[in-house]
């Protein structure tokens, strides 16, 4: 019995230091990982993080790895831009990684949405009005969970306005949008937690009020957003053409 104590004993001695190395390795990682994960992070720091992220998932999985190894695959997406079997490939990983989170929270949901609404992109017309369904669904599930949460407003509001009008589109993104800029940037104080989502937020509201003929309030939000995002690049486009 003494000798089964003493094997435990090394076993757990020499199990230790990978453990305390794993998780230094996840902090470092996961370090302001927000600010590392931006329109203006160029694509091959993106694939490093996301490549470092998978590495470190395989190890310790953990939400917060899976979170951002799908965020980072969200902005491989539109990095990818017409090369098609990398943008998809980046939208079903990022999926992917969000659905095998056994409890997820309001912030996975509404990322969740927003890649499976950018998927819809290559979905089989006869599956198409299924998965829709399952992105506002997302949405609403983020809602339901954080009423008070800004990417869940972003989230349902992106899904309403990508709706075709003749499908019940176009009605609630402005109200979301709108909801979404008033909203705390970070409810949970988490440092590993996201922040993201109200410059893009700002770009949609103008675009949607703009959209329904609604030049007034578009320039109000345009130049309110510019106020507090003179660097977003999309925003100052946006605004440049109202």
């Amino acid at each position: 019995m003494k000798k089964y104590v003493f094997v435990l004993m090394l076993l757990t001695a020499a199990l230790l230091p990978r453990m305390g190395r794993a998780q230094a390795n996840g902090a470092a990682v996961l370090a302001n990982i927000q600010s590392r994960l931006t329109w203006r992070t160029p694509t091959d720091s993106v694939q490093q993080l996301a490549g470092a992220l998978d590495r470190l998932r395989a190890q310790t999985p953990n939400p917060y790895l899976s979170y951002w190894g799908a965020f980072a695959q969200y902005h491989l997406y539109f990095r990818y831009g017409k090369d098609k079997q990398r943008a998809e490939a980046a939208l079903n990983k990022g999926i992917a990684l969000l659905e095998d989170i056994p409890t997820k929270n309001a912030e996975h949901y509404a990322l969740l949405s927003l890649l499976q609404g950018l998927n819809l992109e290559f979905a089989n017309f006869l599956t198409i009005p299924f998965k829709a369904g399952t992105v506002k669904e997302n949405a609403e599930k983020a809602l339901t969970l954080a009423p008070d949460n800004l990417r869940a407003h972003y989230a349902r509001g992106i899904n309403d306005f990508y709706t075709p009008k003749q499908y019940g589109g176009g009605k609630v993104a402005a109200a979301h949008f709108k909801q979404a800029i008033a909203l705390a940037d970070k409810p949970d104080p988490n440092p590993y937690a996201p922040d993201w989502g109200k410059a893009d937020a700002y770009c949609y509201l103008v675009e949607a009020h703009k959209a329904t003929g609604q030049a007034g309030l578009a320039r109000q939000y345009g130049t309110e957003g510019l106020r507090k995002y003179p660097a977003h690049a999309r925003l100052k486009g946006i605004v440049a053409k109202l």
